[in-house]
């Protein structure tokens, strides 16, 4: 099987088809855990449903849905600081950046950050502020990544890129969906919910992927 070549930076190359099957059983556990998920919320809307049901809510604070998004960060988190620990100078910069993004989007999951914020004010802002701070946040990954030279430096932001496309994007498009119809049904709102929750999940999965393919080799 083809891998990915040492660049003598100190990279770890790809790891061979059987060393990567927990991407495979993590995939495979997201689109289960959401599944069940948007059953439950169909359930829940229409026929009502036990407390204990709240376990597999799509978007509840508490949520299994929500905290496995929740520990992808967490894990991606984790990975970076080991990256900071094994590189030098403006390169340990990059990963000490990284790292405090993956542990900031694991906060704002778990306690829900923008669906309150959205809450209060209507959403219009909350998406203005979250853009801009996106803006802000990919720009001082890449500026760091190239500081350092970093290789994976594009590859992590367009992976951070692509979750707060998630994160935001889908959002507006399921906002414009339920905003053209004239009665907002059950399935509606869960599949809207299904559609961000999951999307969000998938990825924070090719982000935590994304970072873990570039950590540097232990010396």
């Amino acid at each position: 099987m083809t891998r990915v070549a040492d660049t003598g930076s100190g990279l770890t190359t790809w790891p061979r088809l059987r060393e990567t099957w927990w991407i495979g059983l993590l995939a495979v556990l997201a689109l289960a855990l959401f599944v069940v998920g948007l059953l439950v919320r169909v359930r829940c809307g229409t026929v009502g449903c036990p407390p204990r049901d709240r376990w597999f809510d799509l978007d509840a604070v508490g949520g299994l849905p929500r905290l496995f998004t929740t520990a992808l960060f967490v894990v991606t988190g984790v990975l970076a600081g080991v990256a900071a620990r094994r590189t030098d100078r403006f390169a340990r910069v990059f990963w000490v950046v990284v790292a405090g993004v993956g542990a900031l989007l694991a906060v704002a999951k778990l306690t829900s950050v923008h669906s309150v914020a959205k809450s209060d004010d209507g959403g219009t802002t909350t998406l203005l502020v979250g853009f801009g701070v996106t803006v802000l946040g990919l720009a001082v990954v890449a500026l760091a990544g190239h500081r350092g030279g970093v290789v994976g430096t594009r590859a992590v932001v367009v992976a951070m890129a692509f979750y707060a496309v998630a994160a935001l994007g889908l959002d507006v498009v399921t906002g414009v969906v339920s905003a053209a119809q004239s009665q907002t049904g059950v399935f509606s709102v869960a599949g809207a919910t299904f559609v961000e929750e999951f999307g969000e999940a998938v990825t924070a999965l090719v982000l935590l992927v994304t970072v873990r393919w570039h950590v540097p080799a232990g010396r």
